[in-house]
């Protein structure tokens, strides 16, 4: 089978105990149906063990990956994950033993137009370290792997996964083309999103050939002539931040960590002296990672988010929700950004991927969030085609 992965993907690997964070609490673990039935054979006290921590889900199965999950301990964590970060069952019985979600992590996978797609997630600091750790464009390759694809698809349905990835594809390449300054690289992608859109909802799925044959500069230059009429100021720049923190703010929250960087937005950037902090925060926020020639990190972050996210719309045609996805999280990281200088003075490497460590995992692994956002930029005037090129003109 075809796999299609970031460049620097192979040179991922778990750090177990020396990680700054463990993906083995925060959240449900799901039990795929072979490691059940491997873990109903268990022999011996440790099998007994694990069979103990085994819960079978009490809800519609249509809401629900699997029939059944480990009960998790206070803080939810997973019952085998001892104090030293490490894997009780890992130890016990071996790699092979561990079920496919933990196997899995911090990996995301999405079958179409014939290929697998692999990304790894910056909810793991140390995938957030290769994600973000060098100046160079991120490429992606295409490689042969023994096994099949999941999913079968036929003739339109595989024709038209082929095209959404051209069209995804180039999008990333409008937003590694680094003649222009990241701005005019996110609005020229906002320009392409909304074309594309405007073609499947003519059903004119041959059409999306045309756009991604226009050179690059084509959209920059719409995004120019948007020019004094979406211009935005200071004032419209941080009534928009205020939407975006009000929107994440309604997330179903995953723990405490997310919970306590938006009690610290709130008092710094949402109450009194509110929007004078926010202007001199992001002000010297950004002053510092254009001095350090650090730019590429905001480029990574957009095109990170357009591989994850865009081709989703395979499913349901709304190629513009996942754009608005897209800039709306690249907008709402560089808020959070501006609060860790805020409270800082400062902005280092390592805050790049803590920052979008504590973002990502509350976003990125909540289907139920993700949902919400999604409906929020379809309703909200805020996140409009106009409203959002206002906020990519500087």
């Amino acid at each position: 089978m075809k796999v299609r992965i970031p460049s620097y993907y192979k040179n991922f690997s778990c750090i177990g105990g020396k990680c700054e964070d463990t993906c083995c609490a925060g959240w449900e673990i799901d039990i795929d149906e072979r490691s059940y039935d491997y873990y109903q054979n268990l022999p011996g006290a440790f099998g007994e063990k694990v069979r103990g921590c085994i819960k079978e889900y009490e809800r519609d199965g249509q809401d629900a990956y699997e029939a059944h999950g480990f009960i998790l301990k206070e803080g939810k964590r997973c019952p085998f994950l001892r104090e030293d970060g490490l894997c009780e069952m890992i130890l016990t019985l071996g790699e092979d033993a561990i079920c496919d979600v933990c196997t899995y992590t911090p990996r995301n996978f999405l079958e179409y137009g014939g290929m697998r797609e692999i990304s790894i997630s910056p909810s793991c600091g140390e995938a957030g370290r290769l994600i973000f750790g060098s100046p160079e464009r991120v490429e992606f390759v295409t490689e042969e792997e023994e096994g099949e694809l999941d999913l079968v698809e036929e003739g339109e349905e595989l024709l038209f996964g082929e095209r959404i990835r051209a069209a995804r594809d180039y999008g990333i390449g409008i937003l590694q083309e680094r003649r222009y300054s990241i701005w005019e690289r996110m609005g020229g992608f906002l320009c392409y999103g909304k074309e594309v859109q405007r073609r499947l909802n003519e059903e004119d799925v041959e059409g999306l050939e045309n756009l991604i044959g226009q050179e690059i500069s084509y959209y920059i230059d719409q995004r120019a002539g948007a020019g004094e009429r979406w211009q935005d100021g200071p004032e419209g720049r941080y009534r928009s931040f205020l939407k975006r923190f009000a929107t994440f703010s309604g997330l179903d929250s995953i723990n405490e960590e997310w919970e306590g960087y938006l009690q610290d937005m709130q008092v710094a950037f949402a109450g009194q002296d509110g929007a004078a902090n926010y202007r001199k925060a992001m002000m010297g926020y950004e002053s510092q990672i254009e001095n350090e020639d650090r730019g590429y990190e905001w480029e990574h972050l957009a095109v990170y988010l357009a591989f994850l996210m865009v081709s989703r719309c395979v499913d349901d045609w709304n190629f513009w929700g996942k754009v608005q996805f897209v800039a709306v999280s690249w907008l709402f990281v560089r808020d959070m950004d501006g609060l860790r200088y805020w409270k800082k003075g400062r902005y280092d490497r390592e805050d790049r991927v803590d920052v979008m460590r504590i973002f990502a995992k509350e976003v990125e692994h909540s289907q139920d969030n993700l949902d919400y956002l999604e409906e929020e930029f379809l309703f909200e005037e805020a996140y409009a085609w106009e409203r959002l090129m206002e906020q990519m003109h500087r």
